[in-house]
C-alpha cells in the first residue's frame, strides 16, 4: 500500500503543481496586460491634452510634456506603492480653471500628509527609473522651515516641501508638500497648510477629505473633496491668470 501511495503521489501533485503555477503565471500576464494597456490609453489622452493646452513661446510645449509625463510617472509610482496624495496650490488652481495642466506652470504641486512621509523614503533606491529621481528632505521632521537646512551635496535646494519627484533630463520636478493633521488645535477636525516661510492656513479636514478621483490632461490622480473652497482660502475669490503678450506670459487677474 506504501508503494503504491509513493508511485501515485507524483502523479497525483504533477497536474496539481502545474495548475497552480498556469494560474500564477496567467494572473501576472493580465495584471502586467492591463497596466500597459491602461498606461498606453493614459499616454493617448496626454497626447491629445497637449494638442489643447495654449503655448506662448516655442519652449511651452516640451516643457508641458516633460510636466506630464514626470506627473503620469509619479502617479504610476504612487499607484503601485500605495501612497496617498492629491492636488494642492497653483496646480489645484490650475486644474479649475483651466480643467487642464496650466498652460505657464513650470512645476506640479501635490500634497500629502507629512506622516505618510517615511513611506517615500523607503522609495529612495529604488531602482524604479534611469530618467526619474525621488528625493527627500532629511529634515521632513521638522515643520519649522526656518529651521531646515539646504543639502547641497545631496540635490536638495528646497526647504518648504518635504519631497521632490525630479525628471533628470528636463530638471522637472512634482514639489510634494506636507499637511499636518490637527497641528494647532486637537480638538477640532483641522488640516494645516504652509502659506509660505512659517504661516500657515487652516482648513477644515472635510475640505480635503474623502479624497475623490479626478482626471488632470488625461492622468488620473487625486482631487481634494472640495477644491474651489481650498483654493479659495488660499488665493481669494480672484484667480491669477497669465495671458500670452508678445511671446511671453503676464500677469492679469480674471
Amino acid at each position: 500500500m506504501n508503494q503504491l501511495s509513493t508511485y501515485m503521489l507524483p502523479i497525483i501533485l504533477t497536474p496539481l503543481i502545474l495548475f497552480i503555477t498556469s494560474s500564477l503565471f496567467y494572473d501576472q500576464y493580465q495584471r502586467g496586460y492591463l497596466f500597459t494597456s491602461r498606461s498606453s490609453n493614459e499616454t493617448i489622452f496626454i497626447d491629445r491634452a497637449l494638442k489643447r493646452i495654449a503655448t506662448c513661446n516655442e519652449q511651452d510645449h516640451p516643457r508641458q510634456k516633460s510636466l506630464l509625463y514626470t506627473f503620469q510617472a509619479w502617479t504610476h509610482l504612487a499607484r503601485s506603492n500605495h501612497i496617498r496624495y492629491w492636488l494642492g496650490y497653483k496646480t489645484l488652481n490650475g486644474y479649475l480653471y483651466h480643467h487642464d495642466l496650466s498652460p505657464y506652470d513650470h512645476d506640479i504641486d501635490i500634497l500629502m500628509m507629512a506622516q505618510d512621509t517615511p513611506q517615500l523614503i523607503q522609495l529612495i533606491n529604488t531602482n524604479y527609473s534611469s530618467i526619474y529621481k525621488l528625493k527627500v528632505h532629511p529634515q521632513w521632521f521638522i515643520t519649522k522651515v526656518s529651521n531646515r537646512s539646504y543639502f547641497p551635496s545631496e540635490g536638495i535646494d528646497f526647504k518648504m516641501q518635504n519631497a521632490r519627484f525630479i525628471n533628470q533630463k528636463t530638471n522637472i520636478s512634482i514639489n510634494i508638500w506636507p499637511v499636518y493633521d490637527d497641528y494647532f488645535d486637537k480638538n477640532t477636525l483641522k488640516l494645516v497648510h504652509y502659506l509660505n516661510f512659517d504661516s500657515w492656513i487652516l482648513t477644515p479636514k472635510d475640505w480635503t477629505f474623502p479624497l475623490e478621483p479626478c482626471v488632470i490632461s488625461g492622468i488620473r490622480v487625486w482631487c481634494p473633496a472640495q477644491a474651489k473652497k481650498l483654493t479659495a482660502s488660499i488665493y481669494g475669490q480672484t484667480s491669477t491668470y497669465l495671458s500670452c503678450i508678445n511671446g511671453l506670459w503676464v500677469n492679469s487677474e480674471r
